[in-house]
């Protein structure tokens, strides 16, 4: 009993002189990424944020495509509308019945079994969107969306820069000056 218990131990040794081994593997790999951390929130940030106004853009062009070709029509708001998509069937104006695969653009407060005008593309009757909405109807959302992104990662971001200049107060790093390097000429110099 005595040494089955002894084995146990030295393999849960072994496995945590392992685990420690791995450890500190990954802090020395990840050390450098940790280091740059407010920049890789700052750029995350900026990322998302161009995201955001890029649906913006795809919204008013999609907008400016059905406004260059446009028609009317009435529509019934169908049963089967997912998180994305409000579909809705309508008679184009050339006798055509039409649902659209991608949905009706501008959907908020549509009912199965309402009627509702819709304006849509006559050269791409794919692109339908509720009449009299349009992309500034995404303004507010976007903008919001946007400004509660930078009220978290701006402070976080900061937050860890701060956390990085005390450490270089504590620690400082070497200059690249500071840097010994061996005692040899420069490459390509005259002998």
């Amino acid at each position: 009993m005595i040494g089955v218990r002894a084995e146990l131990v030295r393999r849960a040794r072994t496995v945590l002189a392992a685990l420690r081994t791995a450890w500190d593997v990954t802090r020395t790999v990840l050390a450098p990424v940790g280091r740059r951390a407010p920049e890789i929130i700052v750029g995350l940030g900026i990322v998302l944020s161009v995201l955001a106004v890029l649906v913006l853009v795809g919204a008013a062009r999609n907008d400016a495509s059905i406004t260059a070709d446009e028609g009317t029509a009435v529509a019934e708001v169908l049963d089967g509308a997912d998180a994305g998509h409000t579909f809705v069937r309508f008679t184009a104006s050339d006798g055509a019945v039409l649902t659209p695969d991608s949905g009706v653009l501008y959907p908020r407060g549509l009912e199965p079994g309402n009627y509702v005008l819709v304006e849509y593309d006559r050269s791409k009757p794919e692109l339908v969107r509720v009449a009299g909405r349009s992309w500034t109807t995404g303004l507010v959302p976007v903008a919001l969306g946007i400004a509660g992104l930078w009220v978290v990662l701006g402070p976080t971001a900061w937050a860890l820069a701060r956390r990085r200049r005390r450490q270089d107060e504590v620690e400082p790093r070497p200059a690249p000056d500071d840097v010994p390097t061996p005692d040899r000429e420069p490459v390509g110099a005259a002998p």
